[in-house]
């Protein structure tokens, strides 16, 4: 009797070792478990960065004048927009004087103070805008990014 009761003791110790070995590895019904709340608390992977980009070089802008007695300034910036595949890079390559037009109308609205005042990132988001509102949507664009490469205020 004794021995039994040591074999079961035994026995039972053996199957709750193997079960916490289980839980502990993240083994048989732990590991669907374990699958869900990695996948719930694993950040999504970020968008890959673009592949092709399409410049828009030496758009030179006459901003407004801020008074009668001031001389004229101007702004040079050079744009690059960044698209995902080859077909939406010879998109946006054929329309570039479309996208120099929205991008010149858009800037020539501004004194040179108000530009000097700006963020890059406003500036960046100002033209999204337009581009947007000429596309319709940001879908419909022939990219998915602009950016500023270079700018300059005399």
């Amino acid at each position: 009797m004794r021995i039994l009761v040591i074999i079961l003791a035994a026995l039972l110790l053996l199957v709750l070792g193997g079960g916490g070995y289980a839980w502990y590895a993240k083994l048989g019904p732990f590991a669907a478990a374990s699958a869900t709340e990695a996948a719930s608390a694993a950040p999504a992977p970020p968008p890959p960065p673009p592949e092709h980009f399409v410049t828009l070089d030496k758009l030179v802008v006459m901003l407004r004048a801020d008074g009668p007695q001031t001389r004229a300034r101007y702004l040079a910036v050079d744009l690059v927009f960044a698209t995902d595949d080859k077909k939406k890079a010879a998109r946006a390559k054929a329309q570039l004087p479309l996208l120099r037009s929205v991008a010149h109308r858009s800037l020539a609205g501004y004194h040179a103070g108000e530009i000097r005042q700006m963020e890059l990132d406003e500036l960046v988001g100002m033209l999204e805008a337009e581009y947007t509102k000429v596309y319709g949507s940001a879908e419909e664009r022939p990219f998915s990014q602009v950016m500023i490469a270079r700018m300059m205020l005399e």
